[in-house]
This record gives C-alpha cells, sequence and structure tokens, in this order.
C-alpha cells in the first residue's frame, strides 16, 4: 500500500496543485467573504500550491547534475521550507480577523495571535541561518537532497504553531461559528499528525499533501459558513424591514388612539370625582341639570375621636400626611369594596351604596362589611404610626337624593333626612364601633349580629332606637 502511493503521490499532488489554484481563483473573484478574510485564504492556497509544487520538483528532478539544476534544486526546497511558514501566517491573520469582535478576549487572543506570529519569524530566521550552514539541509555532489540534524528544528516550529493556534480556537469555541470550528482544528491537527508518520519515510510527502488537502477543505466550510452568514444577513434584514413596517403600523395606531387615550384620561378623571352614570350623563348632557332620587341608599360618616385637639399638637405637614395615609386606605377599601365615595370634609369620611333605581338591601349590607374593614384599615394604621387614632362610625339607610352642583369645579353630593341621620349616628356613636339606625338594622338583621338597641335622642328626629354591630364579628 505504502508502494502504491509512493508511486502515484505525485498524481495525486498535481491534481491538489490543480485544485488550490482554482479555488484561489475562485476567492479573488468571490464576493461572499469579507476582505480581510478572503485575502487570508487567497494567500493560504496560493501557498499551499507552492508548498505542493517543491516536492513535484524535488520528484521529477532530485540528481539530475549540472550547477544551474543545483540552484534549482535548492529554491525549490527552500520553497518547501517556507510554505508551511506562510500557510500558518495566512491561517493566523483568519482567526485574527475571525476573533476580532470578540472584545472581552480580544487582549487575550491578540497575545496569543502575537506569540504565534513571533515563532513563525523565529523560524524564518533560522531557516535563513540554515541555508548558510547546511543545518537542515544540503546537496551532494550529484544534487541528491539530504536531511541534516537541524531538520527536526523546521518541523517543530510549525507543529508549535499549529498547538498554539489550536489552543486559540478551543478557547474561543464556543464564539466561532459551528461551520468551521471543527474543519479549523482538522486543518491543524491532520498535518501534525501527517508530520509524525513522515518520519517513518522519507519518499513519501504526506505532510504536504495532507496540509493541502485540508487547505482545500477549509475553503469549502468557510464559503458555506459565509454562504449561511450571508443568508442569515438577508433574514435579518427583511426581518428589520418587517419590524420597520410594524412600527410605522404601530405609530400611526398609536397617532390615532391619542385622542381616545386623552378622551379616556378625562373620563377616568371624571370618574374619580362622579359615578360612572352620573359622569356618563354628564358628559353626554353637559347643560343638563344633574339630579336623581334613589328610594334605598345606605350613607356611612366616619371620623376621628378627638382631632382638633390632636391636630393642634401637630404641625401642618405631619396634620396632612396622618390624614393622606388614611383616607388613601379608605379609598382603597372602597375601590376594592365597590363602595362610592362622596366627600371628605376635613377628618370626616362621607361614602353611599345602592345609588341605583333598585330598592334591594344589598347596599346595607355590603356598607357594614366596608365599615368593618374601615376599623381594620385603622388598626393597621396605628401599627405603622407614632400617631394612634381611635374612629367613630356612623350607618344609615333611606331614600335620597342626589346630584351634581355647579359648573366649575363641580361636586357630586347627596341630600335628605337620610344623610342628616347617618351623621347623627356618627356624631353620637362611640370609638371604634360601628352605629347604625332602625333602618339599616332591619335590612341586615338576618346576616350581622347587633348588640341590644339603645334609644338616642337624634337631633331634629327625637328618639330613636340604634344599633351597635358586634364587635366579635368585626
Amino acid at each position: 500500500m505504502l508502494d502504491f502511493m509512493i508511486k502515484y503521490q505525485r498524481f495525486l499532488m498535481l491534481f491538489l496543485q490543480g485544485a488550490c489554484s482554482f479555488i484561489a481563483f475562485l476567492i479573488l473573484i468571490t464576493s461572499n467573504l469579507c476582505p480581510k478574510r478572503k485575502y487570508a485564504i487567497f494567500w493560504l492556497d496560493v501557498s499551499a500550491v507552492l508548498y505542493l509544487g517543491a516536492p513535484i520538483v524535488h520528484l521529477t528532478y532530485d540528481g539530475f547534475p549540472g550547477e544551474a539544476m543545483r540552484y534549482f534544486l535548492i529554491t525549490a526546497k527552500t520553497i518547501d521550507y517556507l510554505a508551511p511558514l506562510f500557510m500558518l501566517h495566512s491561517f493566523n491573520q483568519y482567526l485574527k480577523d475571525l476573533l476580532s469582535h470578540k472584545k472581552e478576549t480580544s487582549k487575550r487572543n491578540a497575545l496569543l495571535l502575537s506569540s504565534v506570529e513571533i515563532v513563525l519569524l523565529v523560524g524564518v530566521i533560522l531557516f535563513v541561518v540554515a541555508c548558510f550552514t547546511g543545518w537542515y539541509f544540503f546537496y551532494d555532489e550529484l544534487n541528491r537532497y539530504h536531511r541534516a540534524k537541524g531538520r527536526i528544528v523546521a518541523t517543530i516550529i510549525p507543529a508549535f504553531c499549529m498547538i498554539l493556534q489550536i489552543g486559540i480556537i478551543f478557547i474561543n469555541y464556543p464564539n466561532i461559528s459551528k461551520n468551521v470550528r471543527v474543519p479549523l482544528v482538522l486543518f491543524l491537527v491532520i498535518p501534525i499528525i501527517s508530520s509524525v508518520l513522515s518520519f517513518l519515510t522519507h519518499s513519501l510527502y504526506l505532510t504536504n499533501i495532507s496540509t493541502v488537502f485540508m487547505a482545500i477543505v477549509l475553503y469549502i466550510f468557510v464559503v458555506l459558513d459565509s454562504n449561511e452568514a450571508i443568508e442569515s444577513a438577508h433574514r435579518r434584514e427583511v426581518e428589520i424591514l418587517e419590524n420597520y413596517k410594524k412600527e410605522l403600523e404601530i405609530t400611526v395606531a398609536e397617532r390615532t388612539k391619542e385622542l381616545r387615550i386623552a378622551n379616556e384620561k378625562a373620563d377616568h378623571l371624571l370618574l374619580n370625582i362622579l359615578p360612572e352614570p352620573i359622569a356618563r350623563e354628564l358628559t353626554e348632557h353637559p347643560d343638563k341639570t344633574i339630579s336623581q332620587t334613589y328610594p334605598n341608599a345606605t350613607i356611612l360618616f366616619t371620623d376621628i375621636v378627638g382631632f382638633t385637639k390632636m391636630s393642634s399638637e401637630m404641625s401642618a405637614e405631619e396634620t396632612v400626611f396622618m390624614l393622606n395615609e388614611l383616607v388613601s386606605l379608605f379609598d382603597k377599601r372602597a375601590e376594592d369594596d365597590g363602595i362610592e365615595k362622596i366627600k371628605t370634609i376635613g377628618d370626616a369620611y362621607m361614602a353611599a351604596t345602592g345609588l341605583s333605581t333598585e330598592n334591594n338591601a344589598k347596599g346595607a349590607l355590603r356598607m357594614i362589611h366596608f365599615a368593618e374593614g374601615l376599623l381594620k384599615d385603622v388598626q393597621q394604621f396605628n401599627q405603622k404610626s407614632p400617631v394612634q387614632i381611635k374612629i367613630r362610625i356612623g350607618i344609615n339607610s333611606g331614600n335620597l337624593v342626589a346630584g351634581v352642583i355647579g359648573k366649575t369645579k363641580f361636586i357630586y353630593d347627596v341630600w335628605g333626612d337620610t344623610v342628616n341621620v347617618a351623621s347623627r349616628m356618627e356624631s353620637t356613636g362611640e370609638a371604634m364601633q360601628i352605629r347604625v339606625s332602625e333602618n339599616t338594622w332591619l335590612q341586615t338583621k338576618d346576616v350581622v349580629q347587633y348588640e341590644n338597641p339603645v334609644m338616642v335622642e337624634i337631633k331634629g328626629k327625637g328618639k330613636m332606637n340604634c344599633y351597635f354591630v358586634k364587635k366579635n364579628q368585626i
């Protein structure tokens, strides 16, 4: 088998040399590769052509007599020694451009790649010295080539550079395209193995053949990777155009929504002031007088016990801060429980349910639950506040009139005997207790537990039965 390979290796080298020459031409006319990588691969293949041409000359003319032939053979052998160094230099330039976009490893890569260049330069210098000393090779008087003792150095230097480059590839392995990872490694590993095997025979140029073959393989995969990168770039361009189209559509949609958003903000602001049905009617009929009678609404009043004395001992900022924190808790609970906040007057908080034309007891029960939640909010407030407060709560149910007063800085308000009695329930109540009127008690007694009724003198109404919600259920 070895004899067969030796016999026909010249034909194989001629074929590979022709293939490399054609590839070098293709590289020059291709536009798929970026310039630095393009010329790196081009010079690598040119060096490969020369690397195969030298042993072809040696096989053909080794031992031919004549002084001119002697210099011709020395020139060919010089190319044989220098070509792999130039191939590795070109490959190093390819790696430098391939890895240049990774900023986080650029310093380390630059140091390693520069180390390779320094070793290659040392190899060239040693070869020049060897040319004058016969350290690598010499030709006898019959023009036959002989290896010298220093020939091993000419093998070690390229091998050392390859090992360095293999290390660089593995260090940056995750950052290298999957298409070229393996070919890059094989381009270096196969010649190293071939160099070791070449010591078994002087007649078979296994290193030259394998190196050029791997250069051809590397070119194929580099072009495939470049084509894939171009296709990926084209797909990215299409995606960018599509995204730009979508962004334009979104921008147009946003512009068309601006007026609607502004209206929604205005509506939201209006809903913070008015109940939704009233806000809708006021928006549709701004000049209309807004008023409505509700047959069975429930009103809640609450205020802070001893607020006047408490506020006199506090700064204005502290007073406002305390009231804001407490009212914010009440507002959040009102929103969660579906309770309509009417207004705040100083430390008093007024809310309502049942503001509809339906006559049922659901509003009264919801208001009781809301009042229980307010007591919990006060307890929560006291846990965090240096000022400890207590509140009274009064609730009454019945018919009332509601409407909007004014055209500027308007307010939604409720009037009637139901409102007045609710206020009296609060003012005659006790700290951290929920006092309800008989009307509210009648609508909730089957669900809510109450203390025994208490007869209370109500201004303008005379004596009325009032009820405290039992504490054990709060």
